[in-house]
């Protein structure tokens, strides 16, 4: 279990290796990759939530699952995992989860639509996280792994393997040590640097996809201005109330975001999954070639599709969000 943990640790860093803000974001997916690899409760917690979900999302009828599982392994796609979404829960729907999230009433929370959405979201996400691994044997997918984890981190395949028979507090020092000497900044902006070269006929393409993640950062930039104006309303009284009287105060402020909160997701979710994700297909296709002809590169190649995809899923905690504004 350890190993993988490692190796995902490693794999997550991986997946942000192309961000113009390259070695911020390495520390920080370092830091939290390292800790939730070493962090045994957290671990725990993971395994039953997996359970829980694994629960609701069997209680459909097995031989519809079954269809279901064929079929996908036919036709699956990146686009196929996307349209799989159920639609959005409706708004009265999430002011009665929040609600219930808010009073700690369990059994409310269990039985939510919003809560079979959020499942069954997490599972279509996890999906599009091993879409591609799942399309290769074990032997390729540890060799890419390891091929991955060497040229994103610094690490070589040796101090992998040592990592992995270390103690949890023995890896914390080695990483923190490992990364406060930029060894994996260095090995990575070398590998972007040289990868750039090969993008640039992508450009493009690139400036396209990309145009699509401003349209939205716009969106959700216009969203949270009528949000902070409505809890401009609340907020005098959010401070001097506690307990009861707050979480009622919230709940209240909450109804009156929540629909525009829910066509802002809604709206995002038409724009990745009708017009992004044929842009990123399209640099998908000819990153295919790169990747086959520059096997060192792979680890700063991103799969614009993928990403899409992590992007579409990542926008549902949009929909309970709370936001307070100073």
């Amino acid at each position: 279990m350890k190993k993988i943990l490692l190796f995902i640790a490693c794999l997550t860093i991986c997946s942000f290796t192309a961000n113009a803000q390259l070695g911020g974001i390495l520390r920080q997916a370092a830091n939290k990759a390292t800790q939730k690899a070493t962090d045994k409760a957290v671990e725990k917690a993971t395994e039953k939530a997996v359970e829980a979900i694994e629960s609701e999302l069997n209680k459909e009828s097995p031989s519809k699952n079954n269809a279901e599982t064929s079929s996908q392994k036919e036709n699956n796609s990146i686009e196929s995992i996307m349209r799989q979404l159920p639609m959005l829960p409706t708004v009265q729907e999430l002011v009665n989860f929040k609600t219930a999230e808010l009073n700690e009433q369990t059994l409310k929370l269990m039985t939510s639509p919003v809560t079979k959405f959020s499942a069954k979201a997490m599972n279509l996400s996890m999906e599009v996280l091993t879409f591609s691994a799942a399309q290769a044997d074990s032997a390729q997918i540890m060799e890419t792994a390891y091929k991955q984890a060497e040229l994103a981190t610094g690490l070589s395949r040796d101090e992998i393997e040592k990592l992995s028979q270390m103690s949890d507090e023995e890896q914390e020092a080695y990483l923190q040590a490992h990364y406060k000497e930029g060894q994996a900044e260095s090995a990575l902006l070398k590998q972007a640097a040289k990868a750039g070269e090969y993008l640039k006929p992508l450009q493009p393409l690139l400036d396209e996809w990309e145009s699509f993640n401003n349209t939205i950062e716009t969106l959700y930039k216009k969203t949270d201005e009528k949000c902070k104006a409505i809890y401009a309303k609340y907020s005098n009284d959010l401070e001097k109330v506690t307990d009861e009287a707050h979480k009622k105060l919230l709940i209240k402020y909450f109804s009156e975001i929540a629909p525009l909160q829910r066509e802002a997701v809604s709206e995002a979710h038409q724009i990745r999954l009708n017009q992004q994700l044929p842009v990123a297909e399209k640099i998908e296709e000819e990153m295919v070639k790169i990747r086959s002809e520059h096997q060192d590169l792979i680890s700063v190649m991103l799969n614009y599709p993928q990403l899409t995809a992590t992007q579409y899923f990542s926008e549902i905690s949009r929909l309970i969000d709370i936001p307070e504004y100073k």
